[in-house]
Protein backbone atom coordinates (compact mmCIF):
# COMPACT_ATOMS: atom_id res chain seq x y z
CA UNK A 1 0.00 0.00 0.00
CA UNK A 2 1.46 3.33 -0.98
CA UNK A 3 1.78 6.09 1.57
CA UNK A 4 -1.40 7.83 0.54
CA UNK A 5 -3.55 4.79 -0.24
CA UNK A 6 -6.23 4.40 2.39
CA UNK A 7 -8.70 1.60 2.99
CA UNK A 8 -12.10 1.07 4.64
CA UNK A 9 -12.74 -2.26 6.38
CA UNK A 10 -16.36 -3.38 6.66
CA UNK A 11 -17.88 -6.36 8.45
CA UNK A 12 -20.95 -7.04 10.57
CA UNK A 13 -19.91 -7.23 14.22
CA UNK A 14 -16.31 -6.36 13.34
CA UNK A 15 -14.35 -4.63 16.10
CA UNK A 16 -10.80 -3.67 17.01
CA UNK A 17 -10.68 -6.87 19.08
CA UNK A 18 -11.05 -9.01 15.96
CA UNK A 19 -8.09 -11.26 15.16
CA UNK A 20 -7.62 -9.77 11.70
CA UNK A 21 -7.30 -6.24 13.15
CA UNK A 22 -5.00 -7.31 15.98
CA UNK A 23 -2.74 -9.10 13.49
CA UNK A 24 -2.74 -6.02 11.27
CA UNK A 25 -1.50 -3.93 14.19
CA UNK A 26 1.26 -6.48 14.82
CA UNK A 27 2.53 -6.10 11.27
CA UNK A 28 0.93 -9.36 10.13
CA UNK A 29 -1.82 -8.24 7.72
CA UNK A 30 -3.89 -10.50 5.44
CA UNK A 31 -2.69 -11.01 1.88
CA UNK A 32 -5.03 -8.29 0.59
CA UNK A 33 -3.17 -5.70 2.73
CA UNK A 34 0.31 -7.16 2.41
CA UNK A 35 1.89 -3.74 1.82
CA UNK A 36 1.52 -3.16 5.58
CA UNK A 37 3.55 -6.21 6.50
CA UNK A 38 6.08 -5.52 9.28
CA UNK A 39 4.85 -1.93 9.49
CA UNK A 40 4.13 -0.23 12.83
CA UNK A 41 0.44 0.61 13.25
CA UNK A 42 -1.41 2.37 16.05
CA UNK A 43 -5.07 2.05 17.03
CA UNK A 44 -7.43 4.99 17.51
CA UNK A 45 -10.30 3.38 19.45
CA UNK A 46 -12.48 3.53 22.54
CA UNK A 47 -10.45 0.53 23.72
CA UNK A 48 -7.27 2.60 23.56
CA UNK A 49 -8.93 5.48 25.42
CA UNK A 50 -10.13 3.13 28.16
CA UNK A 51 -6.54 1.96 28.73
CA UNK A 52 -5.32 5.54 29.21
CA UNK A 53 -8.23 6.35 31.55
CA UNK A 54 -7.42 3.22 33.58
CA UNK A 55 -3.75 4.21 33.73
CA UNK A 56 -4.75 7.58 35.18
CA UNK A 57 -7.00 6.00 37.80
CA UNK A 58 -4.58 3.27 38.90
CA UNK A 59 -1.09 4.61 38.27
CA UNK A 60 -1.59 8.39 38.08
CA UNK A 61 -0.21 8.26 34.53
CA UNK A 62 -1.56 11.39 32.81
CA UNK A 63 0.05 10.86 29.40
CA UNK A 64 -2.86 12.29 27.38
CA UNK A 65 -4.00 15.01 29.76
CA UNK A 66 -0.88 16.36 31.49
CA UNK A 67 -0.88 19.54 29.40
CA UNK A 68 -4.47 20.28 30.45
CA UNK A 69 -3.98 20.00 34.22
CA UNK A 70 -7.02 17.73 34.62
CA UNK A 71 -7.89 14.08 34.16
CA UNK A 72 -9.26 12.45 31.00
CA UNK A 73 -12.54 11.63 32.74
CA UNK A 74 -13.25 15.35 32.96
CA UNK A 75 -12.85 15.72 29.18
CA UNK A 76 -15.79 15.58 26.82
CA UNK A 77 -15.83 12.68 24.34
CA UNK A 78 -14.60 14.98 21.61
CA UNK A 79 -11.73 16.32 23.74
CA UNK A 80 -10.68 12.78 24.66
CA UNK A 81 -10.54 11.71 21.03
CA UNK A 82 -8.60 14.77 19.92
CA UNK A 83 -6.04 14.22 22.72
CA UNK A 84 -5.67 10.55 21.76
CA UNK A 85 -5.23 11.37 18.06
CA UNK A 86 -2.48 13.87 18.84
CA UNK A 87 -0.69 11.39 21.09
CA UNK A 88 -0.84 8.54 18.57
CA UNK A 89 0.50 10.67 15.75
CA UNK A 90 3.39 11.87 17.94
CA UNK A 91 4.55 8.23 18.02
CA UNK A 92 5.24 8.53 14.25
CA UNK A 93 3.46 5.31 13.19
CA UNK A 94 3.66 3.80 9.70
CA UNK A 95 -0.15 3.67 9.54
CA UNK A 96 -3.22 4.50 11.62
CA UNK A 97 -6.21 2.23 12.30
CA UNK A 98 -9.45 4.06 13.20
CA UNK A 99 -12.30 2.40 15.11
CA UNK A 100 -15.46 4.25 16.19
CA UNK A 101 -13.74 7.53 15.52
CA UNK A 102 -16.94 9.63 15.52
CA UNK A 103 -19.05 7.80 18.11
CA UNK A 104 -20.66 9.87 20.87
CA UNK A 105 -19.25 13.19 19.70
CA UNK A 106 -21.09 16.24 18.43
CA UNK A 107 -21.06 17.78 14.97
CA UNK A 108 -18.42 20.43 15.72
CA UNK A 109 -16.03 17.83 17.17
CA UNK A 110 -16.59 15.60 14.14
CA UNK A 111 -15.56 18.44 11.82
CA UNK A 112 -12.45 19.17 13.88
CA UNK A 113 -11.33 15.53 13.85
CA UNK A 114 -12.11 15.17 10.14
CA UNK A 115 -9.84 18.13 9.38
CA UNK A 116 -7.03 16.62 11.45
CA UNK A 117 -7.40 13.23 9.76
CA UNK A 118 -7.35 14.86 6.33
CA UNK A 119 -3.99 16.40 7.25
CA UNK A 120 -2.68 13.05 8.47
CA UNK A 121 -3.88 11.31 5.29
CA UNK A 122 -1.21 13.20 3.34
CA UNK A 123 1.49 11.66 5.52
CA UNK A 124 0.51 8.07 6.41
CA UNK A 125 -2.01 5.41 5.28
CA UNK A 126 -5.26 5.37 7.22
CA UNK A 127 -7.29 2.20 7.74
CA UNK A 128 -10.87 2.87 8.91
CA UNK A 129 -13.17 0.27 10.43
CA UNK A 130 -16.45 1.52 9.01
CA UNK A 131 -19.53 0.62 10.98
CA UNK A 132 -21.79 3.47 9.90
CA UNK A 133 -21.98 4.54 6.26
CA UNK A 134 -22.18 8.22 7.19
CA UNK A 135 -18.86 8.02 9.06
CA UNK A 136 -16.74 7.06 6.03
CA UNK A 137 -13.87 9.49 5.57
CA UNK A 138 -14.14 11.17 2.14
CA UNK A 139 -10.52 10.55 1.11
CA UNK A 140 -10.86 6.74 1.41
CA UNK A 141 -11.56 5.11 -1.96
CA UNK A 142 -10.78 1.39 -1.39
CA UNK A 143 -12.67 -1.17 0.68
CA UNK A 144 -12.45 -4.71 1.99
CA UNK A 145 -15.18 -6.81 3.62
CA UNK A 146 -14.42 -9.18 6.51
CA UNK A 147 -16.62 -12.14 7.44
CA UNK A 148 -15.55 -14.73 10.01
CA UNK A 149 -12.03 -13.28 10.02
CA UNK A 150 -11.70 -13.75 6.25
CA UNK A 151 -11.73 -11.09 3.52
CA UNK A 152 -14.59 -11.78 1.11
CA UNK A 153 -14.47 -8.55 -0.90
CA UNK A 154 -11.74 -6.21 -2.09
CA UNK A 155 -12.42 -3.33 -4.45
CA UNK A 156 -13.44 0.31 -4.62
CA UNK A 157 -15.96 1.90 -2.29
CA UNK A 158 -18.64 2.49 -4.93
CA UNK A 159 -18.66 -1.18 -6.00
CA UNK A 160 -18.92 -2.22 -2.36
CA UNK A 161 -21.91 0.08 -1.73
CA UNK A 162 -23.78 -1.39 -4.71
CA UNK A 163 -23.05 -5.00 -3.75
CA UNK A 164 -24.17 -4.61 -0.12
CA UNK A 165 -26.87 -1.96 -0.57
CA UNK A 166 -29.73 -4.01 0.92
CA UNK A 167 -28.03 -5.67 3.88
CA UNK A 168 -29.36 -3.25 6.53
CA UNK A 169 -33.09 -3.76 5.91
CA UNK A 170 -34.46 -5.07 9.23
CA UNK A 171 -37.89 -6.27 10.37
CA UNK A 172 -38.96 -7.69 13.73
CA UNK A 173 -41.92 -10.01 13.20
CA UNK A 174 -42.52 -11.19 16.77
CA UNK A 175 -44.99 -9.31 18.98
CA UNK A 176 -43.85 -7.46 22.07
CA UNK A 177 -44.00 -9.88 25.05
CA UNK A 178 -46.52 -9.10 27.79
CA UNK A 179 -45.31 -8.25 31.31
CA UNK A 180 -45.48 -10.86 34.08
CA UNK A 181 -47.26 -8.38 36.35
CA UNK A 182 -49.41 -5.33 35.75
CA UNK A 183 -47.50 -2.10 36.24
CA UNK A 184 -48.52 0.75 38.50
CA UNK A 185 -50.23 3.50 36.52
CA UNK A 186 -48.95 7.04 37.10
CA UNK A 187 -50.84 10.26 36.60
CA UNK A 188 -49.52 12.83 34.17
CA UNK A 189 -47.11 14.44 34.12
CA UNK A 190 -44.77 11.49 34.54
CA UNK A 191 -41.78 13.84 34.80
CA UNK A 192 -41.76 17.59 35.18
CA UNK A 193 -38.92 20.12 35.30
CA UNK A 194 -39.90 23.72 36.06
CA UNK A 195 -37.24 26.45 35.79
CA UNK A 196 -34.49 24.01 36.78
CA UNK A 197 -30.98 25.43 37.10
CA UNK A 198 -27.78 23.50 37.81
CA UNK A 199 -24.43 25.01 38.75
CA UNK A 200 -21.10 23.48 39.74
CA UNK A 201 -19.10 26.19 41.42
CA UNK A 202 -19.32 29.23 39.17
CA UNK A 203 -20.17 27.23 36.05
CA UNK A 204 -23.82 26.99 35.04
CA UNK A 205 -24.60 23.71 33.29
CA UNK A 206 -28.30 24.20 32.49
CA UNK A 207 -30.51 27.22 32.94
CA UNK A 208 -34.29 27.57 33.32
CA UNK A 209 -35.10 24.09 32.05
CA UNK A 210 -38.82 23.45 31.52
CA UNK A 211 -39.68 19.96 30.34
CA UNK A 212 -42.79 17.83 30.79
CA UNK A 213 -42.90 14.13 29.93
CA UNK A 214 -46.25 12.31 29.92
CA UNK A 215 -47.02 8.60 30.02
CA UNK A 216 -46.50 6.93 26.64
CA UNK A 217 -44.29 9.71 25.23
CA UNK A 218 -41.29 8.93 23.02
CA UNK A 219 -38.67 11.66 23.38
CA UNK A 220 -35.19 12.16 22.04
CA UNK A 221 -32.91 14.16 24.33
CA UNK A 222 -30.15 15.72 22.24
CA UNK A 223 -27.42 18.30 22.50
CA UNK A 224 -23.66 18.60 21.91
CA UNK A 225 -21.06 17.09 24.22
CA UNK A 226 -21.01 18.92 27.55
CA UNK A 227 -24.44 20.52 27.09
CA UNK A 228 -25.96 18.89 30.19
CA UNK A 229 -27.67 15.71 28.93
CA UNK A 230 -26.07 13.58 31.64
CA UNK A 231 -26.97 16.19 34.26
CA UNK A 232 -30.67 15.93 33.38
CA UNK A 233 -30.54 12.13 33.29
CA UNK A 234 -29.01 11.87 36.75
CA UNK A 235 -31.73 14.17 38.10
CA UNK A 236 -34.36 11.83 36.64
CA UNK A 237 -32.72 8.67 38.02
CA UNK A 238 -32.27 10.17 41.49
CA UNK A 239 -28.47 10.11 41.36
CA UNK A 240 -27.87 13.86 41.38
CA UNK A 241 -28.18 15.79 44.68
CA UNK A 242 -28.61 18.99 42.65
CA UNK A 243 -32.24 17.89 42.20
CA UNK A 244 -33.04 18.85 45.79
CA UNK A 245 -34.57 22.29 46.16
CA UNK A 246 -35.64 22.28 42.50
CA UNK A 247 -39.19 22.16 41.14
CA UNK A 248 -39.00 18.58 39.84
CA UNK A 249 -41.77 15.99 39.86
CA UNK A 250 -40.92 12.32 39.26
CA UNK A 251 -43.61 9.64 38.95
CA UNK A 252 -46.17 11.66 40.88
CA UNK A 253 -43.86 12.79 43.69
CA UNK A 254 -42.32 16.23 44.16
CA UNK A 255 -38.57 15.68 44.45
CA UNK A 256 -37.43 15.94 48.03
CA UNK A 257 -40.76 15.08 49.69
CA UNK A 258 -39.58 11.83 51.23
CA UNK A 259 -39.32 9.46 48.27
CA UNK A 260 -36.32 7.14 48.25
CA UNK A 261 -33.95 6.63 45.36
CA UNK A 262 -35.20 3.02 45.21
CA UNK A 263 -38.78 4.24 44.76
CA UNK A 264 -37.59 6.31 41.80
CA UNK A 265 -35.39 3.63 40.24
CA UNK A 266 -38.00 0.88 40.39
CA UNK A 267 -39.92 2.79 37.69
CA UNK A 268 -36.94 3.06 35.35
CA UNK A 269 -35.25 0.75 32.87
CA UNK A 270 -31.82 2.12 31.99
CA UNK A 271 -29.46 1.13 29.16
CA UNK A 272 -26.06 2.57 28.35
CA UNK A 273 -23.01 0.98 26.66
CA UNK A 274 -21.04 1.49 29.88
CA UNK A 275 -23.21 -1.19 31.52
CA UNK A 276 -21.48 -3.88 29.46
CA UNK A 277 -18.48 -3.74 31.80
CA UNK A 278 -20.75 -4.83 34.69
CA UNK A 279 -21.40 -8.17 33.02
CA UNK A 280 -17.94 -9.63 32.43
CA UNK A 281 -18.71 -12.98 34.11
CA UNK A 282 -20.19 -16.22 32.82
CA UNK A 283 -23.82 -15.15 32.64
CA UNK A 284 -25.74 -16.52 29.68
CA UNK A 285 -28.12 -14.40 27.63
CA UNK A 286 -31.08 -16.09 29.32
CA UNK A 287 -29.73 -15.40 32.81
CA UNK A 288 -28.91 -11.82 31.85
CA UNK A 289 -32.47 -11.09 30.74
CA UNK A 290 -34.03 -12.84 33.77
CA UNK A 291 -31.72 -11.05 36.22
CA UNK A 292 -33.65 -7.80 35.99
CA UNK A 293 -36.76 -9.57 37.29
CA UNK A 294 -34.87 -10.14 40.54
CA UNK A 295 -33.04 -6.77 40.45
CA UNK A 296 -29.54 -8.22 40.32
CA UNK A 297 -26.46 -8.06 38.12
CA UNK A 298 -26.31 -11.65 37.00
CA UNK A 299 -28.54 -14.50 38.22
CA UNK A 300 -27.69 -16.36 41.43
CA UNK A 301 -30.74 -18.49 42.03
CA UNK A 302 -32.78 -20.89 39.94
CA UNK A 303 -35.35 -19.03 37.81
CA UNK A 304 -38.99 -20.09 37.67
CA UNK A 305 -40.49 -21.60 34.55
CA UNK A 306 -42.60 -18.46 34.11
CA UNK A 307 -39.49 -16.26 34.23
CA UNK A 308 -37.74 -18.48 31.69
CA UNK A 309 -40.78 -18.38 29.43
CA UNK A 310 -41.05 -14.59 29.26
CA UNK A 311 -37.26 -14.22 28.94
CA UNK A 312 -37.41 -16.66 26.04
CA UNK A 313 -40.02 -14.49 24.33
CA UNK A 314 -37.75 -11.43 24.56
CA UNK A 315 -34.74 -13.40 23.34
CA UNK A 316 -36.75 -14.66 20.37
CA UNK A 317 -37.91 -11.12 19.59
CA UNK A 318 -34.32 -9.86 19.33
CA UNK A 319 -33.31 -12.82 17.14
CA UNK A 320 -30.99 -14.59 19.57
CA UNK A 321 -33.08 -17.67 20.39
CA UNK A 322 -30.37 -20.07 19.21
CA UNK A 323 -27.79 -18.28 21.39
CA UNK A 324 -29.78 -18.05 24.63
CA UNK A 325 -27.29 -20.28 26.45
CA UNK A 326 -24.25 -18.44 25.05
CA UNK A 327 -22.22 -16.22 27.36
CA UNK A 328 -23.15 -12.55 27.18
CA UNK A 329 -19.46 -11.61 27.00
CA UNK A 330 -19.06 -13.66 23.80
CA UNK A 331 -21.57 -11.54 21.84
CA UNK A 332 -20.73 -8.67 19.52
CA UNK A 333 -21.63 -5.10 20.51
CA UNK A 334 -24.93 -5.11 18.63
CA UNK A 335 -26.10 -8.34 20.25
CA UNK A 336 -25.06 -7.12 23.70
CA UNK A 337 -27.05 -3.92 23.19
CA UNK A 338 -30.19 -5.86 22.25
CA UNK A 339 -29.82 -8.11 25.31
CA UNK A 340 -29.46 -5.10 27.62
CA UNK A 341 -32.67 -3.59 26.22
CA UNK A 342 -34.52 -6.90 26.59
CA UNK A 343 -33.26 -7.06 30.17
CA UNK A 344 -34.42 -3.51 30.89
CA UNK A 345 -37.82 -4.13 29.26
CA UNK A 346 -38.73 -7.55 30.71
CA UNK A 347 -40.67 -5.81 33.53
CA UNK A 348 -42.14 -3.19 31.16
CA UNK A 349 -40.83 -0.25 33.24
CA UNK A 350 -42.77 2.98 33.41
CA UNK A 351 -39.81 4.79 31.83
CA UNK A 352 -37.04 3.44 29.57
CA UNK A 353 -33.92 5.59 29.28
CA UNK A 354 -31.61 4.70 26.41
CA UNK A 355 -28.34 6.62 26.80
CA UNK A 356 -26.35 6.56 23.52
CA UNK A 357 -27.31 2.90 22.89
CA UNK A 358 -26.07 2.98 19.28
CA UNK A 359 -22.49 3.60 20.42
CA UNK A 360 -20.17 1.18 18.62
CA UNK A 361 -22.89 -0.38 16.46
CA UNK A 362 -22.63 -0.99 12.74
CA UNK A 363 -25.41 0.01 10.33
CA UNK A 364 -27.14 -3.38 10.52
CA UNK A 365 -27.25 -3.50 14.31
CA UNK A 366 -28.25 0.18 14.49
CA UNK A 367 -31.19 -0.64 12.18
CA UNK A 368 -32.10 -3.57 14.43
CA UNK A 369 -31.92 -1.26 17.44
CA UNK A 370 -34.22 1.31 15.79
CA UNK A 371 -36.71 -1.42 14.86
CA UNK A 372 -36.82 -2.69 18.45
CA UNK A 373 -37.25 0.78 19.98
CA UNK A 374 -39.99 1.67 17.50
CA UNK A 375 -41.78 -1.58 18.37
CA UNK A 376 -41.58 -0.85 22.11
CA UNK A 377 -43.02 2.61 21.47
CA UNK A 378 -45.81 1.33 19.20
CA UNK A 379 -46.90 -1.81 21.08
CA UNK A 380 -46.05 -1.09 24.72
CA UNK A 381 -47.00 1.49 27.34
CA UNK A 382 -43.46 2.34 28.41
CA UNK A 383 -42.38 5.98 28.07
CA UNK A 384 -39.07 6.33 26.21
CA UNK A 385 -36.27 8.88 26.48
CA UNK A 386 -33.65 8.21 23.80
CA UNK A 387 -30.42 10.15 24.37
CA UNK A 388 -28.13 10.98 21.46
CA UNK A 389 -26.70 14.00 19.68
CA UNK A 390 -27.46 12.41 16.29
CA UNK A 391 -30.62 11.55 14.36
CA UNK A 392 -30.67 7.79 14.01
CA UNK A 393 -31.97 6.61 10.60
CA UNK A 394 -35.26 4.76 10.98
CA UNK A 395 -35.86 5.82 14.58
CA UNK A 396 -39.17 7.62 15.11
CA UNK A 397 -39.24 9.72 18.31
CA UNK A 398 -42.38 11.84 18.51
CA UNK A 399 -40.75 14.81 20.24
CA UNK A 400 -37.22 16.19 20.68
CA UNK A 401 -35.88 18.09 23.69
CA UNK A 402 -32.67 19.81 22.65
CA UNK A 403 -30.10 21.39 24.96
CA UNK A 404 -28.49 24.43 23.36
CA UNK A 405 -25.35 25.78 25.08
CA UNK A 406 -25.24 29.48 25.85
CA UNK A 407 -23.05 31.92 27.76
CA UNK A 408 -24.87 31.17 31.03
CA UNK A 409 -25.55 27.47 30.56
CA UNK A 410 -27.68 25.37 28.23
CA UNK A 411 -31.31 26.17 27.59
CA UNK A 412 -33.90 23.62 26.50
CA UNK A 413 -35.84 23.79 23.24
CA UNK A 414 -38.72 21.52 22.18
CA UNK A 415 -38.76 20.51 18.52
Amino acid sequence: MSQNKHCAIYGRGLSAKSTIIQNLLKGKPPQELQELEEKKGVLFSTLTLEKFIKEEAIHDNYTLSKSQGRGLQTFSSGEQRKALLQHLFSAKPDFLVLDNVFDMIDVDSVKTIERKLLELSNEIPIIQLVKRKDSLLPFIKDAVRVENENIVFKGNIETYKIQYASENIVELTESLPHPLNENTLHKNPLLSFKNVNVKYGKQTIVEAINWTVNAGDFWQLKGPNGSGKTTLLTMITGDNPKAYGQDITLFGHKRGTGESIWEIKKNIGYVTPAMITLFRGWNTIEKMVISDLVDSIGLYKKPTEMQKRVAGQWIKLIGLEELKHARFSSLNEGQQCMVLIARAMIKHPTLLILDEPAHGLDDYNASLLSALINKIAAEGQTTIIYVSHRKEPGLEPKQVFELVPGVSGSIGLIN
